[in-house]
């Protein structure tokens, strides 16, 4: 995977974004890296996993459990852990979106404002893939920076962990 892919835009006051230590399983087939979002497994819900393609459809796919701080510490015969920003609705992270194309000018993420989308991983990055919204999408475009191709975008509360009455 790639280090990085999402990066802290604004705190939402606070001093640091707090975080939350998870279990990662033994043989995952890759460590989980700062930067990379993550989300709960469905064989045991205390352990985590890296987001998939075309990931987070809320009521459809598992919640998730934040965007890593660190590296993970598994191995293929051992269990690890995550440490992972924890994914408060205030906290404003930042990703390149999937075509730069559709994020190098203003008017582009003006035109993104208050639509909701699902991550991509093509080749080991995960970006924001803004070629079609969905209601029950995760993330949350609020702004971007045209010059670098990239969106801020806000993780909504109910597709995570925290913002679920249970994870089932």
């Amino acid at each position: 995977m790639s280090r990085a892919d999402i990066s802290i835009k604004e705190t939402g006051g606070r001093n640091s974004v707090p975080t939350d230590r998870w279990v990662v399983a033994s043989g995952q087939a890759a460590l989980i890296e700062a930067g990379e979002p993550a989300k709960l497994t469905t064989a045991d819900y205390e352990k985590v996993i890296l987001l998939e393609d075309a990931d987070l459809t809320i009521g459809t796919d598992l919640p998730m459990s934040g965007i890593a701080a660190t590296d993970s510490t598994d191995t293929a015969s051992a269990a690890g852990y995550s440490d992972q920003y924890v994914p408060l609705a205030d906290i404003k992270w930042e990703i390149k979106a999937k075509s730069a194309a559709a994020a190098d000018t203003q008017s582009e993420i003006d035109a993104l404002l208050g639509q909701l989308f699902l991550i991509d991983l093509t080749s080991s990055v995960f970006t924001i893939d803004t070629t079609g919204t969905a209601t029950t999408a995760a993330f949350l475009i609020v702004g971007g920076d045209p010059e670098r191709s990239t969106v801020h975008f806000r993780i909504r509360p109910d597709a995570c962990a925290y913002g679920r009455a249970t994870v089932a």
